[in-house]
């Protein structure tokens, strides 16, 4: 642990190691250096970037005796316009909800405003981009068509699947996203919680078997399994390399609210899907950042790189970012957070084809197959003239 703490020393900037302090459960000192030379406008950049508004907002009084008063009044005004955003989120949720109950479609929730209900009692604590529904592949084409009626415009695919796209589709991805005309109002109603599926693993049905309820106003809403959650945290903040703050406090209140019960479970769990590594890291970074103590059933061995690459992508951004180069070495992250070979046969299969170039080439269902002879010169067609435009 040490060599990684001397790394978070040098590399981590002033600005970052503030809000790692502020984001502590408790201080009960001062921060180890100056404040003098906070670059403030660096400071609220990164809190918008690791959306840590809360976490930092819940030491006030430290904020109101050391900051000055226009970075105060900054962040309670981002505060603000976040709880503002969550109600709108909560009661659009329940919208979904209600008429999903109607047409007896099995879900469940998971990240989002009900993490945020679960984690920190209060919905409007986590920045959260979206409401995130798991339903039954079976399911997923009603769900798709009952959250339209609801005013909802699907922006992800655009365009209209014929029954061929929509069956290999299936395969492809993992979800449909919308968006809200009017209101800054996404939903990604998914049928795996991963993609590819092998990453995580879990059958749907199974984790739709084992829900829990939380109670949001009047409304028992089905919400993902704690021993569910907690693997699938890890996993989720490990495939981003941890690259946002909230995800990594998140898991680090998630652990603390676990029994040890729970824990044994998750762990179980993780091994079973061949996810422990990516559980192991998790639980090392928050005690890295967030001095969480290492739960005795989880062993602290792990290769080296595993913990550098996210520390990397805390202090910068994720490696999915970082051009061509950045893109190699996620693959290979990739490829060393399971060892599974349905997993990498996924992997590979899914560079294929996709859905995104049917939208650039509509063929008949006849021709299906020239998208994978296709596929290099839509990927170079994507590269040299969508990101310009």
């Amino acid at each position: 642990m040490i060599k990684f703490n001397t790394y978070i020393d040098c590399r981590f900037s002033k600005e970052l190691k503030l809000i790692i302090f502020l984001s502590q459960e408790s201080i009960n000192n001062k921060h180890s250096s100056s404040l003098d030379d906070i670059d403030w406008e660096e400071f609220i950049r990164l809190v918008r970037k690791h959306r840590m508004i809360s976490h930092v907002l819940k030491h006030l009084s430290y904020l109101a005796d050391n900051f000055p008063i226009p970075v105060y009044e900054k962040l309670i005004e981002i505060r603000l316009h976040q709880s503002k955003r969550a109600l709108n989120y909560v009661i659009h949720g329940i919208r979904v909800f209600r008429k999903f109950e109607e047409n007896n479609i099995s879900h469940c929730f998971f990240k989002g405003p009900l993490l945020s209900l679960d984690l920190y009692k209060d919905i409007g604590y986590r920045n959260f981009g979206d409401i995130d529904i798991l339903v039954g592949q079976s399911d997923a084409e009603r769900a798709k068509d009952i959250i339209e009626e609801l005013d909802f415009d699907c922006i992800y695919p655009k365009i209209e699947f014929t029954e061929k796209q929509k069956k290999i589709n299936y395969k492809l991805s993992h979800h449909y996203h919308f968006k809200h005309p009017k209101q800054t109002i996404d939903i990604e109603l998914h049928w795996k919680l991963s993609n590819p599926k092998s990453y995580f693993g879990k059958e749907t049905f199974e984790l739709l078997e084992s829900v829990r309820k939380l109670t949001v106003s009047k409304f028992e809403l089905p919400y993902i399994s704690n021993i569910d959650n907690l693997v699938y945290q890890a996993a989720h903040g490990s495939i981003h390399q941890w690259y946002r703050l909230f995800w990594l406090k998140d898991f680090s209140v998630l652990l603390q609210k676990s029994t040890n019960e729970e824990i044994k479970e998750a762990v179980e769990l993780s091994r079973k899907l061949k996810l422990q590594k990516c559980f192991v890291q998790a639980c090392m970074m928050v005690k890295l950042i967030y001095k969480n103590q290492i739960p005795d059933l989880v062993d602290d061995k792990i290769q080296s790189s595993l913990i550098y690459t996210p520390l990397t992508s805390i202090a910068t951004t994720d490696l999915g970012q970082k051009g061509i180069k950045g893109k190699i070495k996620f693959v290979l992250y990739r490829l060393k957070l399971k060892k599974d070979l349905n997993y990498y046969f996924e992997l590979i299969y899914r560079l294929r084809t996709h859905l995104t170039d049917w939208e650039i080439l509509r063929l008949p269902n006849s021709l299906f197959f020239l998208y994978y002879l296709l596929r290099p010169f839509l990927l170079m067609y994507k590269f040299l003239f969508q990101k310009k435009n």
